[in-house]
């Protein structure tokens, strides 16, 4: 579970809610002022990002704007800004500033200036197969550079048209016209970036399109210095980045808590009725059933929704269960808490029920009240503020930075099912004498087998989110991945997991670096959703038993408190490790252990005999 915030981080809200959203730079350099002014040791490092930025223009207005939106959504972002239109070079050198920096996210803003000047290289100018090939292969020359380095994400824009064209209503027709030109180059920037799992497209065209194009483009400043977007622009494009930095951290939302009564539908369902609430294909219905669509999708991508109402539960299931136009069904929620009880207590309960961090929970209610009081009450909790208006529901979800989904694997589209899958296990284990009754009753089966390319991506996601079972919270990008893999310098060791309840997925995760006589755990983590039934112990005696056939009579692991991971520790120490100092553990491999619990099938039909077992 998640511990409260401490004041200087909450310190970080606070600066930032100084700006409102569309304020001037003015206002947010004022707010960039006040956030070095807090203690170096206030933000914790849980929340502290290291941003790069490299650019074709004038990057200097935009730092103070992004670390302040930054700070809006409860990060301290440390950034580096590349030269003055050095993005190439700073890509493609591995002695760059870039490079010794080692972000966490960069950013890569061409602005569609840089078509424009290779276009008119000559006259008459040139067409769009040569300007944009001039372009994309350089820029994906460094971007294969980088990514081999393995540093990190990397979001790249697409680009816009920044001015009124004079080029007629059939420039669309014309190869040789900067319209094309602009359309050639997007499509090429999204088919190869399709290929690429840790870089991402940013799409520039729809921020411009929300803040209009009169308003996004300063001109006056684009002439005079090369600073191309306005205040306006760069507020917007700032929150957006803050929530692919807190994806970096594992720090995204796992869970929106959702309110009923004028949030999910329109009136109070106690006083108007199953047949009078607003729900449905005309207004005022509508705006509430497009904001129950855009949360499916929300779900679908792994995002779990639960409720916290104050409502009589019976009527609001009938609700769930019977209304015709209602989208958000039971089998859509991973729990809920309809009562009359505090909702500050009610989202605690969904909390320990989940097993997710309330830092990583999300709520949204239409009372300004309860709001209130559940923000002064869980103060690590996002509770952001939700228009007054219902219209605009559908489209404010979509501006919550936290709501940003890097991957999407299996595992995500089955995450609701298995939390109810967990009820059924409690259930069960309510009902056993023991626990090690309940752990033979589970009938569970693990699968230990290395990484491969179709699981990469989940193992990625796993490093990026599990901050309970995880010995050192270490994040690692796919290109670090796959890089060291082949290398030869790590060993992955992916652990899937199903009981007679259904299927967890791939659950488990180990990074091992092999060598000669001592092997090094350098991450082992688990999903919170399988703590507890010892196939961990499966896992680690799988990676022992391959450490003693390869000649090595030791492992080594290093335990990185984290503040939130103590479990890990234990796990530690229960299995033969011994401290040896400074989050150093060791364990000798001569006693044959660790063992493979007895009431585990491995599914690959092969789990290692501990010595002097007769399996």
């Amino acid at each position: 579970m998640s511990l409260t915030n401490p004041p200087g981080s909450r310190a970080l809200t606070e600066i930032a809610s100084a700006v409102p959203h569309g304020g001037s730079w003015a206002a947010y350099q004022a707010a960039a002022h006040a956030l070095d002014r807090l203690p170096p040791d206030a933000v914790p490092p849980r929340q502290r990002a290291r941003v790069a930025l490299l650019g074709s223009f004038t990057l200097d207005p935009f730092v103070p704007v992004l670390r302040v939106e930054g700070a809006r959504a409860g990060l301290w972002l440390d950034v580096y800004r590349a030269p003055y239109g050095q993005y190439l070079g700073e890509l493609i050198d591995p002695g760059s500033g870039l490079y010794e920096f080692q972000p966490h996210v960069t950013f890569i803003l061409i602005d569609a200036d840089v078509l424009w000047n290779q276009r008119w290289a000559e006259n008459p100018p040139l067409p769009s197969e040569p300007v944009v090939g001039g372009l994309l292969t350089p820029l994906f020359a460094g971007l294969d550079a980088f990514e081999h380095a393995g540093t990190g994400l990397v979001v790249v824009n697409d680009f816009v048209l920044p001015r009124r064209s004079t080029e007629g209503v059939n420039a669309f027709r014309n190869k040789g016209t900067f319209a094309h030109t602009v359309a050639h180059a997007n499509k090429h920037l999204r088919l190869r970036l399709t290929k690429r799992d840790s870089t991402f497209l940013f799409p520039l065209a729809d921020v411009v399109a929300q803040v209009g194009r009169t308003h996004a483009f300063n001109w006056r400043t684009h002439y005079r210095g090369h600073v191309t977007w306005s205040d306006a622009l760069m507020g917007a494009v700032a929150r957006r980045y803050a929530g692919f930095a807190l994806a970096s951290l594992g720090r995204a939302t796992k869970c929106i808590v959702l309110d009923l009564d004028n949030t999910l539908w329109g009136g109070v369902l106690g006083e108007e009725g199953p047949s009078g609430i607003a729900l449905g294909p005309d207004w005022p219905g509508q705006e509430f059933l497009d904001f129950q669509r855009e949360l499916l999708d929300l779900q679908r991508q792994g995002i779990l929704l639960a409720l916290a109402s104050k409502n009589n539960e019976p009527e609001v299931l009938a609700v769930l269960r019977e209304h015709p136009f209602m989208l958000i069904r039971e089998e859509h929620l991973a729990g809920h808490r309809i009562n009359w009880d505090d909702k500050a207590a009610n989202i605690r309960a969904l909390a320990r029920e989940l097993n997710i961090g309330l830092d990583h929970m999300l709520f949204i209610d239409d009372s300004p009240h309860e709001r209130a009081w559940v923000r002064e009450q869980i103060p690590e909790l996002l509770v952001p503020e939700v228009p007054a208006d219902p219209s605009l529901y559908a489209d404010w979800v979509g501006s919550l930075p936290s709501l940003l989904v890097l991957q999407q694997t299996a595992e995500d589209s089955r995450r609701t099912r298995q939390y109810q899958e967990s009820r059924s296990r409690e259930a069960y284990q309510a009902s056993a004498a023991s626990m090690t009754d309940f752990l033979r009753g589970l009938e569970l089966r693990v699968l230990v087998e290395p990484v491969t390319d179709a699981s990469t991506t989940r193992v990625v996601q796993l490093l990026a989110k599990t901050n309970q079972f995880n010995l050192t919270t270490r994040r690692h990008d796919e290109a670090t991945l796959r890089r060291r893999v082949a290398a030869g310098e790590w060993r992955v060791y992916t652990m899937c997991v199903a009981d007679r309840f259904g299927d967890f997925g791939l659950t488990g995760v180990a990074i091992v670096a092999p060598g000669g006589r001592q092997w090094h755990l350098e991450s082992f983590l688990m999903s919170c959703r399988v703590i507890g039934k010892s196939v961990e112990s499966a896992l680690l005696t799988r990676i022992a038993a391959e450490a003693r056939a390869a000649g090595a009579d030791g492992l080594t692991a290093e335990f990185i408190d984290s503040g939130r991971n103590q479990v890990a520790e234990a796990f530690l120490g229960r299995h033969g490790f011994a401290a040896v100092g400074h989050g150093r553990w060791q364990r000798a491999l001569a006693d044959g252990g660790p063992e493979w619990p007895e009431w585990i099938t491995d599914a690959a039909g092969s789990a290692p005999a501990a010595a002097g077992d007769s399996r």
